[in-house]
């Protein structure tokens, strides 16, 4: 008798979780025109085929989600998807929640299969606002715009991107992984901006870029070997600011540009490639761009903000100056106030003499 009322409740419990839904987002649209608003969405299409011994199957899933309610205010032309997403004042204004797809296939027969995936997301939280502007788009939440044109924010992208095959015993395989980090994009009474990731600021300022730190993966492995060339730059975090600024770059954060043209700024660029043999791989630490990296009187590298005021920097080399070899021999002279090499006007003089010489011998009177 007991079993089956534990029979019966169990039954209870999966049909209410069968038929759960998640909560859906409620939109608002006051004072708008064309106004096109929707809560989160999920699909999930798939594709599967058998034939003479073989398989094959594709599945795209794709949710476009986020939380709380779509409102648009005033607003002319505003789309908005999934949730979170608030419109006021603006006009052709594109807002969407956290995206996430993973597409994958699979194909084999009796003695060899391959399969591929690569899934996707594009933020994770938050909520996109806009107010006052026009033309701006906004993925994945965390983003805001206040009095600004042509403005494109997203939140952190990531993306796993893999490939794996076996033929007659013998495994392949392949990934890639990339992604920018950080959260929260801010862009106010600016034109042209595009923010990925997060951290970003950019005030009163012009086609200004901006990306959060950036780290990527390759990865690949045959039988008992690994490989793999992990990269990143700006690990370390920070934020990426511009004000009043015309053309402004910025990856990786901690970057400052104020009243600039043209500059372009970059975290600590670092890498680490490996290769190994079975199920242990020795890693070759190569930190690329380490000359870039500002350094302390000590030699470690300093951890302040990159900053650019739009002044010219001086010039380390100057005309004339002497410099005094750290290590080794001494092989070249230097004329004194000059600090040009000796040899050169050595060979100059030589030069000068043999024309001399032979202009002296082709001009003598014939006796």
């Amino acid at each position: 008798m007991r079993a089956k009322w534990f029979t019966v409740i169990a039954a209870i419990v999966a049909i209410t979780l069968g038929t759960a839904q998640t909560a859906l987002a409620d939109n608002n649209a006051t004072g708008s025109v064309g106004a096109v608003q929707t809560g989160p969405v999920g699909v999930t299409p798939t594709a599967g085929a058998t034939q003479a011994g073989a398989t094959a199957a594709a599945s795209v899933p794709v949710t476009v989600g986020g939380s709380g309610d779509n409102t648009a205010t005033n607003s002319v032309g505003a789309v908005q998807a999934g949730g979170g997403n608030t419109s006021n004042g603006s006009t052709g204004t594109a807002q969407v929640g956290s995206v996430s797809t993973s597409p994958s296939a699979s194909a084999g027969t009796s003695d060899a299969n391959a399969s591929v995936g690569a899934p996707v997301t594009v933020g994770g939280g938050g909520s996109n606002t806009a107010s006052s502007s026009t033309g701006g788009v906004q993925i994945g939440g965390g983003n805001s715009v206040d009095g600004s044109s042509g403005v494109l924010q997203s939140g952190s992208p990531q993306a796993t991107p893999a490939v794996g095959a076996s033929i007659v015993g013998q495994a392949v395989s392949a990934s890639a992984p990339v992604g920018v980090t950080g959260s929260g994009n801010n862009a106010a009474d600016s034109v042209g901006a595009a923010q990925v990731g997060g951290s970003n600021t950019v005030t009163r300022s012009f086609l200004a870029a901006q990306s959060g730190a950036v780290t990527a993966g390759n990865a690949a492995g045959a039988g008992g070997t690994t490989t793999s060339s992990p990269v990143n730059v700006g690990g370390g975090g920070g934020t990426n600011s511009a004000t009043d600024s015309i053309g402004a770059g910025q990856v990786g954060g901690g970057n400052t540009a104020t009243g600039s043209a043209g500059t372009i700024q970059s975290g600590p660029v670092g890498a680490a490639p490996s290769v190994g043999s079975g199920p242990t791989a020795t890693a070759a630490s190569v930190p690329a761009g380490a000359a870039s990296t500002p350094t302390s009187a000590a030699g470690v590298p300093s951890t302040g903000t990159r900053t650019s005021e739009g002044a010219p920097r001086p010039n380390r080399n100057t005309f004339g100056t002497t410099r005094t070899p750290t290590g080794g021999l001494r092989v070249l002279g230097q004329l004194p106030f000059t600090g040009l090499g000796l040899l050169l006007f050595v060979l100059l003089g030589l030069t000068f003499v043999a024309t001399g010489l032979t202009t002296r011998a082709q001009t003598r009177p014939s006796a």
